[in-house]
């Protein structure tokens, strides 16, 4: 199959991910170091590590509904000045306050990131064709987790923490460059809810929902454990497991290497099965969620292992994996429901809600360290457990919520908002 100009865009996308996902998980890599240096208490460093969420979701459900209205190549063109300008701040100053604003601005700039990208990849292909093109975009996310988990903490030993912000930046405008060169905007659009003859349904139709809101449910619960990656799990591999910035890296790269092959195998047996006629339900719903279910149990067994490091990590790895099976999903599941037209402020508001754990979890984190009296090992794995606890009661939510089928033909009959929420059939 020769290289057509949508998989060029693709490719370009999904390095933007890549990208995205460098320049959030730097503080994460450098965090034993600026703890260190700047004298940050748990609390501290917690806050530092919300805050990167404070205008996360915010931002990106206004992105996401000038994405209905605005070409996604302009729109990424300013995400990614925002994330350079973030960059640069932290590598000419080094603060508490300049740490605290950079990760604010860096929130706002990625919080489009996923639904942005997504959203310009689902103009180039049509409804059966999305789930490995999603999937391929999620797969980025964790090879740019692969490629921080390698060179950041190299880079960061090498050059210092400053500098590797600056790269960062650097990094930052040559893709900005390229995409201005060969970034285009595809034409894709759902012949068969657009064109229904129907007046498009209103959002509070679109929010309410049974699937919209269970699919968000659960997806808020299963962020919770992924915004830690970005704060505070080197830093728990490395005071709390005492093991050095090189092995917290391999740690991270294994894991991440374990969601990318997971996520591929996954999402390749749910295309398949609809192509052949499977049922969204069965597809795209039912295998994410079981996922969910197990990794729920791994993170709530994993303080009846600490002192135990092998086993620890197991569980660790066990419900990072298979908790990451399911954004691809809620993404496609979204996007299945949702009029083209307004799919983008769809996926944005969604992202959003399911990014909004971001401003929990590292502060539940720090507060339950400092309830230890400091024992980032104790605190990290207290906080897992109740995470896992959370994650198994919404996925048996989601469960009985989450009906794609059901809920588009309902969104395009007209029928009530609330029914779909209240009735299980």
């Amino acid at each position: 199959m020769p290289f057509s100009r949508r998989n060029l865009v693709l490719v370009m996308l999904m390095a933007v991910m890549i990208i995205s996902v460098l320049d959030k998980s730097i503080f994460a890599f450098a965090g034993a170091q600026i703890i260190d240096e700047l004298k940050l208490t748990p609390a501290e460093f917690g806050f530092i590590g919300s805050a990167f969420f404070f205008l996360y979701s915010i931002s990106g459900v206004a992105v996401g509904f000038l994405a209905n209205r605005f070409p996604s190549r302009w729109i990424l063109v300013g995400m990614s000045v925002v994330w350079m300008v973030s960059q640069l701040l932290v590598s000419v100053s080094s603060s508490f306050a300049a740490l605290v604003l950079s990760r604010l601005m860096l929130g706002a700039g990625t919080g489009p990131g996923t639904a942005v990208t997504q959203h310009a990849c689902f103009k180039w292909f049509g409804p059966t064709e999305r789930v490995m093109p999603a999937s391929l975009i999620q797969v980025s996310i964790m090879l740019g987790a692969v490629l921080a988990a390698i060179c950041l903490p190299f880079l960061i030993a090498q050059v210092g923490w400053r500098m590797a912000y600056l790269a960062l930046a650097l990094i930052g405008l040559l893709w900005m460059l390229l995409w201005l060169a060969f970034g285009r905007e595809g034409t894709q659009v759902d012949e068969v809810i657009d064109n229904a003859g129907q007046p498009l349904p209103g959002y509070r139709r679109l929010l309410l929902n049974r699937t919209f809101l269970g699919i968000t449910l659960i997806g808020f619960m299963g962020f919770l454990p992924n915004a830690l990656v970005y704060s505070w799990v080197p830093v728990y591999l490395q005071k709390g497991l005492n093991m050095t910035a090189m092995q917290s890296g391999y740690v991270v790269m294994g894991v991440t290497l374990a969601v990318i092959l997971c996520n591929l195998g996954v999402s390749a047996f749910s295309q398949r099965a609809l192509k052949r006629g499977i049922s969204p339900q069965r597809a795209m719903v039912v295998l994410p969620l079981a996922c969910c279910l197990i990794a729920g149990l791994a993170f709530l067994l994993i303080t009846q292992a600490h002192g135990h490091t092998l086993a620890t990590l197991a569980l660790y790895a066990i419900g990072a994996v298979l908790i990451n099976v399911l954004p691809t999903f809620a993404n496609t599941i979204v996007a299945f429901i949702a009029p083209s037209v307004r799919r983008g402020s769809m996926l944005s508001i969604h992202i959003g809600g399911v990014t909004s754990a971001g401003m929990l979890a590292p502060w539940l984190v720090g507060q339950l360290v400092a309830v230890r009296g400091g024992d980032i090992a104790h605190g990290f794995e207290s906080a897992l457990a109740l995470i896992g606890a959370a994650i198994i009661v919404f996925t048996l939510i989601a469960f009985w919520l989450v009906r794609p089928e059901h809920t588009r033909e309902q969104l395009q009959a007209g029928e009530s908002s609330l029914q779909p929420v209240l009735h299980t059939s």
